[in-house]
């Protein structure tokens, strides 16, 4: 068997290889679609690129810094340790990067409304 190569992932249909693809609801195929052909006309988007781009740095406080751990580093005495500190983020995760593209996009298309799950795995 011969694998594809990882940037050959997903394929047209999102499949990876012979697993993938999506599994949803009937009801939520057509809103699905919509949000996907949305995406690929304004992923390339200079525009859109700094949109995003401004509000992880001034909402979501991007790029948080690294933090040169010096006690650690002496005691382990070996590699320089470095802590990402995602903690100082907007929301003190990760989350919010994507939920800023999300939103934009969803303004771009006009909605007003949105549903988006939480880390809990909540929808609402």
């Amino acid at each position: 068997m011969v694998l594809p190569k990882f940037s050959e992932l997903p394929d047209r249909d999102g499949h990876f290889g012979q697993f993938g693809g999506r599994f949803v609801p009937e009801t939520l195929m057509a809103p699905l679609e919509e949000l996907t052909e949305a995406y690929l006309l304004i992923k390339d988007d200079p525009k859109f690129k700094d949109e995003v781009a401004y509000y992880l740095e001034h909402y979501a406080g991007r790029p948080t810094p690294l933090f040169f751990a010096e006690r650690l580093t002496e005691q382990l005495a070996g590699p320089k340790i470095y802590l990402k500190r995602e903690d100082l983020a907007h929301t003190g995760a990760h989350k919010i990067n994507n939920t800023i593209g999300q939103l934009l996009l969803a303004k771009r298309m006009g909605k007003k409304r949105i549903i988006a799950e939480t880390g809990a795995g909540q929808h609402g």
